[in-house]
């Protein structure tokens, strides 16, 4: 997690560093964008806002407390804008369940904004972003494995690659979570 926050903070100097034409982008606007709130529901809100004017997710970490943070990237234009799924929850299971869900509708799990942030009530929450890129031509599933048992995880890792997944992505909050993908048809869109 030091290290994410630390890839965060240097994106932050480099950008400040950089020379002013360097971080505009050509209609004038940022070429990033930074969105930090401790409500997920309101990083929802936000994300669906700025991507509506062409940016990208390009990293998510938590901050102290309970806070989480997102830059994004002015990549595409409103017309051909990246749509954005945020899940959140303190379950595994329910995380799994949602993953499969929302891939099924063509969106794709974001490796880099994986993050365990302390909870205000419970325990730490798991957050991942989604993406759906304009134009969907692949599909994903998803399997979730959690642990506190390396031998455990070793053992459900092999077994889950041999089903044709690959790891895309782990987070750790006490226990040990992997999360493994593998493309699917997408003509069941």
């Amino acid at each position: 997690m030091k290290v994410l926050k630390l890839s965060i903070l240097m994106a932050a100097i480099a950008f400040m560093a950089a020379p002013a034409s360097a971080q505009k982008s050509s209609a004038g606007e940022p070429q990033y964008k930074l969105l930090a709130t401790r409500r997920t529901g309101t990083m929802q809100k936000e994300i669906d806002e700025i991507s509506a004017q062409g940016y990208r997710i390009l990293v998510g970490s938590p901050t102290s407390g309970t806070e989480m943070a997102v830059f994004l990237s002015r990549e595409g234009s409103p017309e051909s804008q990246f749509k954005y799924k945020l899940l959140a929850t303190t379950r595994t299971g329910t995380m799994n369940k949602e993953l499969n869900e929302i891939a099924d509708q063509g969106y794709r799990l974001i490796p880099s904004t994986m993050i365990a942030k302390a909870g205000m009530l419970m325990g730490p929450e798991i957050v991942m972003i989604m993406e759906r890129p304009p134009v969907v031509t692949m599909k994903y599933e998803y399997k979730l494995l959690a642990t506190t048992l390396t031998s455990t995880l070793q053992k459900e890792v092999t077994e889950a690659q041999e089903a044709g997944y690959r790891i895309v992505g782990m987070v750790s909050r006490g226990e040990h979570m992997v999360v493994m993908e593998r493309a699917t048809d997408v003509r069941k869109l």
